[in-house]
């Protein structure tokens, strides 16, 4: 025993040594791996797998070149940001009335803010841009667009069929007809193929990117940082995990990198409710009341 006794320390000593050394070489963690989701989809026509990533190049290009003009009420004397802010909100009302597509609303404010970034427009004819944007989105993005007639009601007959259909051919002239807008939808579907299309998530982050169109704030960000800024949030918001290497590689950015955009939409939620259609919309069962979630 008095043997064991003095032998004992000198043991745990090396074993100490041993552990040190095990420690100092050990290798370096790896990062997570970026998984291909996209490899299941390669016998699916639909999914066009072997295209996706040129798709979504071509759509990064494309944000840029029909990004408006995020200082444009500079140049609108009649006009104001909160001006803007309500237009937007009846907008939302009419697309919820309608049963408009996610695509249709978010096209219609582009068409909005780039004839603003163009054109000087007067108080008495802002509603009419904006019923003129709804009408032309609706015509490129839905199976059967509502019928003027539905547009001049909506407006309460402020305008007539022919001051509509004439302020569409001067809109999309304005805009030299291009209304190839990469609309957030789109990345907000690429992120959610990462996040397992976990329906609560994308649902959540729908309403998020909403913020978006109402807060002339984020006008300066493109649709896909949005998007990803939208997703973030909603998983932080919902706990659904860090924001892994493969959600990061599907979305296109880094946590670092929307910082700033998901923390102008915290700002959003943590003011007095100011858009009460847009409140409203997401208040309803469809929604899962996404308003109501918890920060």
């Amino acid at each position: 025993t008095s043997v064991e006794k003095r032998v004992a320390p000198e043991v745990m000593s090396e074993n100490k040594v041993e552990t040190v050394a095990v420690e100092a070489i050990k290798e370096p963690e790896v990062e997570d791996p970026i998984l291909d989701l996209d490899a299941e989809d390669i016998d699916d026509p639909l999914m066009v797998a072997e295209y996706v990533h040129e798709i979504f190049d071509y759509l990064k290009e494309l944000e840029v070149a029909t990004m408006p003009n995020p200082v444009y009420m500079k140049h609108q004397e009649d006009l104001e940001w909160k001006m803007r802010g309500i237009l937007v909100d009846w907008l939302i009302e009419v697309h919820t009335r309608f049963h408009l597509l996610p695509e249709t609303l978010f096209l219609a404010v582009n068409i909005l803010d780039r004839f603003l970034s163009a054109k000087v427009v007067q108080l008495d004819r802002l509603q009419l841009v904006g019923v003129t944007a709804m009408f032309i989105a609706s015509k490129y993005e839905e199976v059967l667009s509502p019928h003027v007639q539905n547009f001049r009601h909506v407006a309460d007959d402020g305008f007539t069929e022919a001051e509509i259909l004439s302020a569409e051919r001067y809109v999309l002239s304005a805009l030299n007809y291009d209304l190839s807008y990469p609309n957030p939808m789109n990345f907000l579907r690429r992120i959610s193929k990462a996040d397992n299309y976990d329906i609560e998530t994308r649902t959540l982050g729908k309403y998020l990117m909403e913020i978006s169109l109402l807060d002339h704030r984020f006008m300066g960000y493109l649709p896909s940082e949005i998007a990803a800024s939208s997703m973030y949030l909603a998983r932080k918001i919902l706990d659904k995990g860090p924001w892994d290497a493969t959600i990061a590689h599907y979305a296109g950015y880094s946590e670092e990198q929307i910082e700033p955009i998901f923390i102008l939409m915290v700002d959003y939620l943590a003011r007095p409710v100011t858009h009460e259609a847009f409140f409203k919309k997401y208040a309803s069962k469809k929604f899962m009341k996404g308003k109501s979630t918890p920060l």
